[in-house]
């Protein structure tokens, strides 16, 4: 495999669960590629010469960026794969960890760009290893990985200050955003696809944490419990 950098976004496959709160790593992903003007497409488990790559488990839609496309395509010096997978959310180990394996790369060389139910809608937090925090999705990857030592960018899709908060946590994070929370979606996943861009270039996760940790945090939201949301996990 020629890509050295791998980014990641976790979601659930199919129509129904488009634009829902927990497929906000593939929206930022679906950014990403819009502004490189590519299309993703189902990821080949055979080499042209007929070489199997993949097992029948390893299902994602894929974009390769040319790391010698030019400023306008690029997004460093380096190929980068930008990956949806497609086994839904809670086995996302089962595509991460062989696209690293194929091209001999550590945990260090996948970024992942995942929903987090724990911080209020626009605010991000980036990391460059750590607990899953209860979410399925890095838990899978981090049993397929036998590490936590690869780096995140947590979307926050916690509910707006003055939300209701009757509605149970699996049916919210399977929901579609509502109207009056698209601004606020709109302003961080662009945020958030200039984060992914950075970390392709060279940027350290550190530097990252610096400049974007706590983006979000004069949109007006709040966490759960209805306080300014920015905890731990």
């Amino acid at each position: 495999m020629e890509h050295r950098r791998v980014v990641l976004g976790i979601g659930n496959p199919g129509p129904e669960y488009a634009e829902t709160r927990h497929n906000a790593g593939f929206i930022v992903l679906d950014c990403l590629a819009a502004r490189l003007g590519l299309s993703f497409r189902r990821l080949e488990r055979r080499s042209p010469d007929g070489e199997r790559h993949f097992s029948g488990k390893v299902k994602a839609a894929v974009a390769l960026v040319e790391g010698a496309r030019g400023p306008s395509r690029s997004l460093g010096p380096d190929p980068v794969l930008l990956v949806k997978p497609l086994t839904y959310v809670n086995l996302s180990g089962e595509v991460a960890a062989p696209l690293l394996r194929a091209a001999g790369l550590s945990p260090a060389s996948l970024f992942v760009v995942v929903d987090d139910l724990n911080l209020p809608l626009g605010r991000i937090r980036i990391r460059p290893s750590g607990s899953t925090g209860g979410h399925n999705g890095l838990k899978s990857i981090e049993q397929a990985l036998c590490s936590d030592a690869y780096p995140r960018l947590r979307l926050g899709i916690g509910r707006l200050a003055g939300q209701d908060l009757g509605e149970s946590a699996a049916d919210f994070v399977l929901a579609r955003f509502l109207p009056e929370e698209r601004e606020v979606l709109r302003s961080v996943v662009e945020r958030c696809a200039d984060v992914a861009t950075e970390w392709c270039a060279g940027t350290s996760v550190e530097t990252l944490m610096e400049r974007h940790n706590g983006f979000g945090t004069s949109t007006g939201s709040a966490g759960r419990d209805g306080a300014p949301g920015d905890r731990e996990s």
